[in-house]
């Protein structure tokens, strides 16, 4: 099988890095890709955004499956060109990828499927936006409309920081707090039927102490060992199914994988978000422990066959992740330093490291983006895969680079 994977991030390095150890997959190109993932795949010169583009690539390469990464390709119709042009698609057609694409239109599925989740009012005007604030009381969160790359949320207690998050962002969810610990769970669907991978939990704020503004991700770990026995079946048949039959009855039948974040209220279980793809950077924790071939699985959700998959196999033990950052990141991250120390960090026992945002200058591998590097750490349990993941990021040398030291801490569990 030739694979095709669209994107330029840490998910994507997992992601490939996870379809090289499937031996069915013969060739593996990806678009752009970036210096870590050139490593195993053949990196091409795409705009991932760009429908006849990637389309035309896929029949260059000639592949038998394209996997789409992030999500500006999905709510940008890639996926509908692909499956018009006869590819196999892992990632939902534009229609279904909306419950990324509008948190107002999530709310829609989720009130008409009865998926429990926040109350919430979506505000147009100002005047809208204060009243929802007033109904909902602090904490308040206020979430953009449109996609965000993980930084459209803002929860605060700060009233007036609310409304000018609000102001800025146009059309805005507003809604009720949700209280407990907050899991994701990612499930592979093929329009009808879906198959759940092992729950994992990340950090999104930026500092330690779940301090400081939201971000993309600063780290994850999995398995969790205080999370409910069967919170994967329990998302499945109260979050997912549901879901993916009122896209289809909406005619946006759902390929792909859909990540659910949870919070695990004091309620029961309540639905944070959707997104149409793997979250970054829990997806690495995951990938990282299962032991199923990747390319078989997506290729069944692809081509509508997860029906007759078998029960996915895991390795044993845990992983833990922790996302180098670069300086100024999530406000204004800078750009173009220098690298090094990769080769010791990989030399750790049970860690390697995944590239996200870098680029190659020169001969030199330098950051390019704002969550430059995510360095795994694995081992027989969490403590000890966390011992191997901040041993690892400790020997990276990256001008004003950091980290959260709070990854997997156990007394946060």
């Amino acid at each position: 099988m030739r694979v095709l994977v669209i994107g330029a991030g840490g998910r994507e390095h997992a992601l490939v890095r996870a379809l090289a150890a499937d031996p069915d997959v013969s060739a593996l190109h990806a678009a752009p890709g970036n210096p870590g993932i050139g490593e195993l795949a053949q990196r091409h010169d795409v705009t991932p955004t760009d429908p006849a583009a990637v389309t035309a690539l896929a029949a260059r390469v000639g592949a038998d499956l394209v996997v789409i990464g992030p999500e500006a390709p999905l709510v940008a119709g890639v996926g509908d060109a692909l499956r018009a042009a006869g590819r196999r698609c892992f990632g939902p057609d534009q229609g279904a990828a909306m419950i990324e694409g509008s948190k107002s239109f999530a709310k829609e599925v989720m009130a008409a499927a009865g998926i429990p989740t926040a109350a919430s009012r979506t505000c147009r005007t100002p005047g809208e936006a204060s009243a929802a604030l007033d109904a909902f009381g602090p904490p308040y969160v206020v979430k953009a409309d449109g996609l965000a790359a993980g930084k459209g949320v803002l929860v605060t207690g700060d009233r007036d920081a609310a409304l000018g998050h609000a102001a800025a962002c146009g059309l805005v969810v507003i809604e009720e707090f949700l209280d407990g610990p907050e899991v994701s769970v990612f499930a592979l669907a093929d329009g009808a039927t879906a198959i759940a991978l092992r729950p994992a939990q990340d950090f999104k704020r930026a500092h330690d102490g779940d301090q400081g503004p939201n971000t993309g991700g600063m780290g994850a770990y999995a398995p969790l060992d205080w999370a409910p026995p069967g919170l994967a079946d329990e998302t499945l048949a109260t979050v997912v199914q549901p879901a993916l039959a009122e896209l289809s009855r909406r005619g946006a039948p759902f390929r792909g994988v859909l990540y659910t974040g949870l919070s695990l209220t004091s309620r029961g279980l309540r639905v944070i978000e959707f997104n149409a793809r793997f979250g970054d950077p829990e997806i690495q924790v995951v990938l990282d422990r299962l032991a199923t071939p990747l390319g078989g699985l997506l290729d069944a959700a692809a081509g509508g066959d997860l029906a007759g998959a078998r029960p996915l196999d895991w390795t044993p033990g845990a992983a833990v992740t922790v996302v180098v950052a670069a300086a100024g990141y999530p406000d204004a991250p800078a750009a173009g330093d220098e690298i090094t120390g990769l080769v010791s960090a990989a030399a750790v026992p049970g860690a390697y490291v995944l590239q996200a945002g870098t680029a190659s200058r020169d001969g030199r591998l330098v950051s390019a983006g704002g969550r430059v590097l995510d360095v795994v750490g694995t081992g027989p349990d969490v403590s000890q895969a966390r011992a191997a993941a901040y041993a690892a990021a400790g020997r990276i040398q990256l001008r004003g680079g950091w980290y959260r030291s709070d990854i997997a801490d156990p007394s946060r569990a």
